[in-house]
């Protein structure tokens, strides 16, 4: 017996004495109740026993459960995440637990690739082909040991050609359509002093594949404005599938390393940043036929990731602000050194909640935050945060983790130098 189920006992055992006997009546039987068969008053007694004993085990469970300690609100982040480092290779998959490599991606041809996921476990990759103009989407699994599983090729045309790369990934909730938005590779329109690229024709697109078929929309066009650089720098879909969601950026120049959207040598900055939704299942179009949902103000200077929440409602998004320090490095970008993860409302655009905050400290010239990726589980629940910190010498003085109770919990390669990640 335990100790809730002792003291249960205690309690019916003491109120049992406490009834007078003079407050008792006598029992008057009936003649019909008199003949009842012997078998009556035994089953009858017995079904009163487990009456007693049922209420006497469901009390006893609601005060055992009373006294157990409240579990966490949320469940544990998942056990593994795939990782694709900024300079190239195979995506590897590594624990969360302790950082350790359980396997690589097998992807054709090693570069750059880009990574995600979907609530049912099933991850997406679009890598370059070996001997091929272009790109293709695989899919696989990871089994309960990290372990690669069913690497196959999604139906299909290849993706995007010599003279575009994979830049944001996204998969629909139910797994049935990935979108991917495509950057311009070609740098010979970049300049070397001053080392920054000016705007070309090429602006980023986007292309939502059906898994199952193969098939392909198209969305492009209607953002770039005159003497400006458009890219994408996030995707996410609603819940339903029903709007694919993507932050657009607009700059006069931006660095060579082909992800950040700069400000200039003074501070001020050429730079705006818009949340527009896209019904994917209009079969493709204009960027612009889309809905605004959110644009950078005062309030959120520099906005260099937006993800939409599953029911719309709410924006997380990597917002940066504070002093900016103009580079000294050939190859160097200037933006806030000031990380924020917000929840925003899309309705009011009021902030709900930080997750996260860290100020990098960049006071000299030689340092800047050059790119930062936002990515969410299947749950929406836990955030893995990458901040790429780059100085004269090279980039790896940034931050890699996941975001709990409002700190960065560190994950392998820690420094910052992920181009993409997914769990």
């Amino acid at each position: 017996m335990t100790s809730t189920e002792a003291r249960l006992a205690d309690a019916l055992d003491a109120a049992a004495r406490a009834i007078r006997d003079d407050t008792l009546h006598p029992l008057h039987f009936s003649e019909r109740e008199r003949r009842r068969p012997a078998w009556v008053a035994p089953v009858a007694a017995a079904a009163s026993l487990l009456l007693v004993v049922g209420l006497a085990m469901a009390v006893s469970d609601h005060l055992r459960r009373s006294e157990r300690p409240a579990r966490p609100s949320s469940a544990a982040p998942p056990r593994y995440y795939v990782e694709e480092h900024v300079n190239g290779g195979r995506p590897a998959v590594r624990s969360t637990a302790t950082g350790a490599v359980t396997a690589t991606v097998p992807v054709p041809r090693t570069g750059f690739n880009t990574v995600a996921a979907e609530r049912s476990g099933i991850f997406f990759v679009v890598a370059f082909v070996q001997g091929l103009a272009g790109e293709r989407l695989y899919r696989f699994r990871l089994t309960g040991s990290g372990r690669v599983s069913g690497f196959s090729a999604v139906p299909g045309r290849l993706l995007g050609g010599s003279s575009w790369l994979a830049d944001a990934i996204a998969v629909s909730p139910d797994g049935s359509r990935v979108a991917v938005a495509f950057t311009p590779e070609d740098m010979a329109s970049c300049s070397s002093s001053p080392p920054v690229c000016t705007p070309s024709a090429g602006a980023d697109y986007i292309v939502v594949v059906d898994v199952a078929t193969g098939s392909q929309s198209v969305w492009r066009g209607g953002m770039v404005e005159q003497g400006s650089w458009f890219s994408i720098a996030s995707l996410s879909w609603t819940g339903n599938g029903r709007e694919l969601v993507f932050l657009g950026q607009r700059c006069g120049w931006r660095a060579l390393n082909n992800e950040t959207c700069d400000m200039s040598q003074k501070g001020r900055s050429s730079r705006t940043a818009e949340l527009w939704a896209l019904d994917p299942g209009s079969g493709g179009g204009r960027l612009s036929s889309g809905r605004l949902l959110f644009r950078q103000s005062a309030r959120y200077p520099y906005i260099a990731q937006a993800l939409i929440s599953p029911d719309g409602s709410t924006i997380t998004a990597v917002v940066q602000a504070g002093p900016v320090v103009a580079p000294t490095g050939p190859l160097m970008g200037s933006v806030p050194g000031v990380v924020s993860v917000d929840q925003i409302s899309v309705a009011t655009g009021k902030l709900r909640r930080v997750l996260y905050r860290r100020d990098y400290g960049i006071t000299a010239g030689n340092l800047t935050l050059e790119w930062v990726g936002l990515t969410p589980d299947s749950t929406g629940q836990h955030w893995l945060l990458n901040v790429g910190l780059c100085d004269t010498h090279g980039c790896a003085a940034g931050s890699n983790g996941w975001i709990d109770q409002g700190r960065l919990v560190p994950l392998p390669p820690s420094d910052g130098v992920m181009a993409a990640e997914a769990w």
